[in-house]
């Protein structure tokens, strides 16, 4: 929803208090008033410590101007004048409307259609990445051709069945991890060019390169790939080959266009020059392989592997955004933050009353109180429960009873999503 500007009148102003951008809210500044009444937003009271990037970007992306309150406020340091703005504030951006592509998995809910739909796309697409690690290490005939059928496939029905996608890539199996990495690529790479409202084409480009990224691993020692203790220098140039090879395999193939190849080989170069194999700087990397960058990070940092454990939405996000403008592009790490939100589709979670639940739906505003399924323990572990908003589940006095309280990282506490999926579409 664009917020407006009038929202909320301005009001006087203490000597201590400065109305600015919230853009220009720095970590440790205490903000007391918004463009906007306090129930329209995911706080609790009147006034809200900036202490976490999650406060600031809910901040940006839905007040026009912000008042922070020094007094009140860890971080005394006053606002540039700069950051200061007069009535009127800033132009809302494109992106706050809840109708923009960037927004699709706020406004997108997982049921039993579209979890069918979406889980036959899957297993058409593991088949294909299965077939293509195959070929890639035996050095037989890559079927290219066919595993774009597929993604296009995919990608056309992206705005109907993309939550659903979104819940499958948190599908996480440590013994089948190559191709469902691949897979997850492929679907947040679509996922990450339709929020950046790329070309259909282009979309359907996107991925194709998050499918064949890290097909090079597969003419990699296994031993150095699967090793636990810390690569030696040699071992870690050997890993990095796997950019180059990739990309010399595949160029002699006539179906995988440049665009792709060019993906595949630069998908570790970094805008700050520190990435490899030819420590490109930023404009020098195209769109594509900044894009597969972004994402191959996200779904290796929340899956487990040999030399670490799997973390959180949360955890992958924050790194990103640490890191963006010096391994990953900053307006593309930024929009990618923004299109997959706070929770996304098949978020594992902990409530407040320490029971276990998964995402079904974020609400625009209401980062804790999103609509979930919770999950009743079963014999052989979890099986799927009844379905609850969160919004609704007040007291009369308004206070919430029931709330997210943890985001866990994926397969945490032995919840098996491949049955959760089936359970989906089952009940």
């Amino acid at each position: 929803m664009i917020h407006s500007q009038s929202s909320t009148p301005v009001g006087p102003l203490w000597e201590n208090q400065s109305r600015i951008d919230p853009r220009h809210v720095q970590m440790g500044h205490f903000v007391a008033r918004l463009d906007k009444p306090w129930e329209d937003s995911p706080f609790m009271m009147q006034g809200v410590l900036v202490d976490n990037e999650d406060t600031k970007l809910w901040l940006v992306r839905h007040c026009a101007w912000v008042v922070i309150d020094l007094e009140r406020s860890l971080n005394k340091a006053p606002p540039t004048s700069h950051a200061r703005i007069t009535p009127g504030g800033r132009q809302p951006s494109d992106r706050d409307a809840i109708t923009h592509p960037v927004n699709i998995l706020r406004r997108a809910r997982v049921d039993r259609k579209t979890m069918k739909a979406a889980l036959r796309g899957y297993i058409a697409l593991d088949k294909q990445a299965r077939r293509l690690i195959k070929a890639f290490a035996e050095g037989g005939q890559l079927d290219v051709h066919t595993a774009r059928s597929v993604v296009k496939e995919l990608s056309s029905a992206m705005e109907h069945n993309l939550a659903a996608m979104v819940w499958l890539t948190r599908i996480k199996q440590q013994d089948n991890y190559t191709a469902e990495h691949c897979i997850n690529v492929a679907i947040l790479a679509m996922g990450l060019a339709h929020a950046l409202e790329w070309k259909q084409p282009d979309i359907e480009l996107a991925g194709v390169a998050g499918l064949l990224h890290d097909l090079g691993k597969m003419k990699l020692d296994t031993s150095i790939l699967n090793k636990v203790e810390q690569l030696t220098p040699e071992e870690f140039e050997h890993l990095k080959s796997h950019a180059l090879v990739g990309y010399e395999l595949l160029s002699e193939d006539p179906d995988v266009s440049e665009n792709i190849t060019q993906a595949v080989r630069d998908h570790h170069e970094r805008p700050d020059g520190h990435g490899y194999p030819h420590g490109k700087h930023g404009a020098e990397i195209s769109p594509l392989s900044s894009l597969v960058a972004i994402v191959d990070a996200y779904d290796a940092i929340t899956s487990h592997r040999v030399y670490d454990a799997a973390r959180s939405h949360h955890e992958a996000l924050g790194i990103l955004w640490q890191q963006r403008g010096k391994q990953f592009d900053k307006d593309m790490v930024e929009v990618f933050i923004q299109f997959m939100g706070w929770v996304t589709p098949g978020t594992l979670v902990r409530l407040s009353n320490n029971q276990l639940a998964i995402v079904v739906q974020a609400k625009p505003g209401q980062r804790l109180l999103p609509v979930v399924r919770l999950l009743d323990p079963s014999n052989d572990g979890y099986a799927l429960g009844e379905t609850c908003d969160l919004s609704t589940r007040l007291t009369p006095e308004g206070d919430m009873q029931l709330r997210i309280a943890q985001v866990l990282p994926d397969g945490a506490e032995g919840v098996d999503m491949v049955r959760m999926s089936a359970d989906y579409i089952a009940r």
